[in-house]
């Protein structure tokens, strides 16, 4: 399993490496989730830079953040199907992809899914406010520090929001690992949150022109 590039990418770190920082898997990690960040910033600025005139077609800036929002989160989809589908070519090419089964695949992209769908939920609200230019650090840095901090206060390591993404910190890998279900449900009601504040948001400051 260790030989694989699909799982070295996208289960994550494993419980084994509690109680000291896991450079190389956590880097790796962090690598991917950059990617996705990277991808999902490109198009949210090349999509900004029509606002002024797509507000026009579209009315009203609620009908627009509901646009710009679903178009967001389905270019998520997009990049994240994208890198799944690299990282099994990696392990197809290199004669890997024979211990991989299709449930395990599934398990893992399931989860991968679910995590960064959130994240480019929150990105695309973030970037609706003045500090934009910081939001890809920002939720890196998110990822990252929750991370670590699950990593030396285990009692806490189930609300850590990086550890949502990966199969070998979940209850799917783990006796011990975070309630996959609920976890999956909390990242979907992330998503809504962030789609009705920003609504709000924006209701707010149109209000003022």
């Amino acid at each position: 399993m260790s030989e694989s590039i699909f799982i070295r990418l996208f289960a994550g770190v494993s419980s084994d490496y509690f109680d000291v920082i896991p450079l190389i898997p956590f880097g790796q990690w962090l690598l991917l989730v950059g990617m996705f960040l990277l991808a999902v910033g490109f198009y949210g600025e090349r999509d900004r830079k029509v606002k002024t005139f797509s507000l026009y077609r579209y009315g009203t800036a609620s009908d627009w953040w509901k646009k710009h929002f679903s178009k967001g989160l389905v270019f998520g989809i997009q990049t994240e199907l994208l890198l799944l589908l690299i990282g099994l070519s990696c392990d197809l090419t290199m004669g890997n992809i024979a211990v991989l089964s299709t449930e395990l695949i599934a398990k893992i992209s399931i989860l991968w899914m679910f995590h960064s769908i959130s994240m480019a939920a929150l990105f695309s609200l973030f970037d609706l406010f003045p500090v934009r230019r910081f939001v890809p650090g920002a939720l890196l840095l998110l990822e990252g520090v929750t991370f670590i901090i699950g990593c030396r206060v285990r009692a806490i390591s189930h609300v850590m929001y990086g550890m949502w993404g990966m199969y070998l910190q979940s209850s799917l890998c783990e006796i011990d690992g975070f309630p996959t279900g609920v976890i999956m449900v909390t990242e979907v009601a992330l998503l809504a949150a962030g789609f009705v504040i920003g609504r709000k948001y924006l209701k707010k400051e149109t209000d003022y022109i």
